[in-house]
């Protein structure tokens, strides 16, 4: 398993840093019918319910924004073209240490609070 609880993430979509989700992951293993509808979000494409060995994972930049997704859609390698387009090769990918130091920085964290505001005050 390459994921451990309170490791530091980023999503694939975003041409950089800034622009990536960048999620803190919360639990490993969770089953479907454990988790709590009103409070995490399912982006997985099964039925809730039945699905297993789930990861549930929040964005460290929006305060309970918490998601879950099955692990091995997650770990899924991207297609040649996505991989050269975003920089990354799995769907949800753990932050290098410069990463890591990248997102904790004041200037970044200022500029992706603004980033948000901006795209969701539309």
């Amino acid at each position: 398993m390459i994921y451990e609880v309170g490791m530091l993430c980023k999503h694939f979509k975003g041409n950089d840093l800034l622009n990536k989700n960048i999620y803190r992951i919360e639990k490993l293993g969770v089953n479907g019918i454990d988790i709590d509808e009103t409070k995490i979000t399912y982006t997985g494409e099964r039925e809730l319910k039945s699905a297993t060995n789930l990861v549930v994972y929040s964005n460290i930049f929006q305060e309970d924004k918490y998601f879950c997704r099955e692990y091995e859609d997650i770990t899924q390698e991207l297609s040649d073209d996505k991989k050269e387009q975003f920089n990354q090769t799995i769907r949800v990918q753990p932050l290098t240490e410069e990463e890591i130091m990248m997102v904790q920085d004041n200037t970044f964290i200022e500029n992706k609070k603004q980033l948000i505001l901006s795209k969701y005050s539309k």
